[in-house]
This record gives structure tokens, C-alpha cells and sequence, in this order.
């Protein structure tokens, strides 16, 4: 089993040229603001892609009838991987977001301009946009999965992430086709994330 990065597309990419362009041309953005924005990049480009690898390799450890199914048919790793992530997410919540408007939510209303933490993993749990939401599947339509945000607020490294989790997972894959658990994975504080510090394996 192997992925090669010829087949992913990457429907996006940031150059930070356009952040200079949009600050010069459109006075959008200030010094402080470019310096914010590509610091973002950058750590969230690393720490978040470390995660995405590890949480899938685990998760598929330890569904081993779900990655039979993906060795039979590497076409799915993208996939699985966008399942890992919705069945087993490492982000605590979602990024803070202040209401536009008045928002009514059964019997409370979010007023205007108060700030909120959407629980992300719980979104991806939510059975009335995923059925059977505890369940791990492959093969699940992915269409509604949030993990990388949605609109204006889609993570500007998705696709960059996505090629590095099925480059990375997809040799690790092939490269030890026995591997499997050997304990369980050490976690380490941090407010946003489920940090994993070490996931100890048997490579075969």
C-alpha cells in the first residue's frame, strides 16, 4: 500500500506575497496583523500535521478489520484518514467566534458580539449529520466533516496537511505491514489540544 503525492490534489495554496498585496493595494491588513497570521501558519502547520499523523495511525491500530479494508483498497486512505479525525479528534475545541446577531439556541440566546468556543469533537460526533457516530468507518461519506472548518474560516493549510497525513501514514503503512500497539499512547497538558507525546508500536 502506497500513496503518491502526483495524486493529491491541492485545490489551494497560501503564498504570503498575497498577505503584502492585500495590505499594500486593499490597506486590509496591518504590519502586526501579516506578522499574527503567518506565526499561525507556521504553528499550525507543524504541531496540528504531527497529531493528524499519529491520532490516524492509532485509530486504524486499533481498528484492525478497518484497516484490513483500506489495505485491500488504498484508494480510501484519504478517506480514512478524514474518518480518523472525525472519530478521534485531538483538538479540545474549535477556535473562539463572536455572534454576529442575536443567536437563539433552543433556551439560551449567544448575544450579540459574545464569544464562543464551538466543541468541535462533539460536532463530530453529532449523530443527526452522522449516523452511527461512534462507529469507525472508512468508508463514511465525509462531506459534512468539520475538522477543518468551514467557508471563510476553512484551515488555509488543509490541503497541505491532507498530502503530508497520506504521504506519511501511507508509507508508514506500507513500509510495515505487521505493525501494531504496543501500549497506549502518552498524552502531555496543553489547553487546546490532546497532546500526544509518544505512541509506542510493534513494527513487525
Amino acid at each position: 500500500m502506497s500513496v503518491e503525492a502526483s495524486h493529491v490534489s491541492l485545490p489551494f495554496q497560501f503564498d504570503p506575497n498575497d498577505l503584502i498585496e492585500v495590505r499594500d493595494r486593499e490597506d486590509r491588513l496591518t504590519d502586526d496583523e501579516i506578522i499574527e497570521l503567518v506565526m499561525a501558519v507556521i504553528t499550525a502547520g507543524t504541531e496540528t500535521v504531527a497529531h493528524l499523523i499519529c491520532f490516524s495511525v492509532l485509530t486504524l491500530l486499533r481498528h484492525p478489520d478497518q484497516l484490513a479494508v483500506l489495505r485491500r483498497e488504498p484508494s480510501l486512505l484519504r478517506n480514512a484518514i478524514e474518518e480518523a479525525l472525525r472519530y478521534d479528534s485531538f483538538g479540545k475545541n474549535g477556535v473562539a467566534r463572536f455572534a454576529l446577531d442575536d443567536v437563539p439556541i433552543r433556551d439560551v440566546t449567544i448575544g450579540k458580539g459574545q464569544m464562543v468556543f464551538p466543541l468541535l469533537p462533539a460536532a463530530l460526533r453529532d449523530p443527526d449529520v452522522f449516523p452511527h457516530p461512534d462507529t469507525f468507518d472508512i468508508r463514511r461519506d465525509q462531506t459534512n466533516n468539520v475538522m477543518f472548518g468551514t467557508g471563510l474560516h476553512h484551515c488555509i493549510g488543509a490541503a497541505l496537511a491532507r498530502l503530508e497525513g497520506e504521504v506519511a501514514v501511507g508509507t508508514l503503512l506500507a513500509r510495515f505491514p505487521s505493525m501494531t500497539l504496543a501500549g497506549k499512547p502518552r498524552f502531555l497538558p496543553h489547553p487546546l489540544l490532546r497532546k500526544m507525546a509518544s505512541l509506542p508500536v510493534h513494527l513487525g
